[in-house]
């Protein structure tokens, strides 16, 4: 069994941990996962394209959020 230490296998853990599944679109079997914990906070993985590097936000997420949030 290899052992990804990349980044991309970093953030992969990461996303696992946070929704269950590696947001990245792809799947891995004959792999081994540790149950992903239960937050329940929610959390849903974006989409790269969308993130504002200037801003430091996915501007996507942030629309639906304040869409979500703040109706009149």
């Amino acid at each position: 069994m290899t052992t990804d230490t990349s980044e991309r296998g970093l953030e992969r853990l990461i996303c696992m941990a946070l929704c269950g599944h590696p947001c990245d679109g792809t799947t891995q079997t004959g792999i081994t996962h540790e149950q992903p914990t239960s937050y329940h906070a929610g959390w849903v993985g974006g989409d790269p394209h969308d993130y504002h590097r200037e801003y430091c936000v996915d501007l996507a997420q942030l629309s639906a959020f304040l869409h979500e949030t703040q109706r009149i």
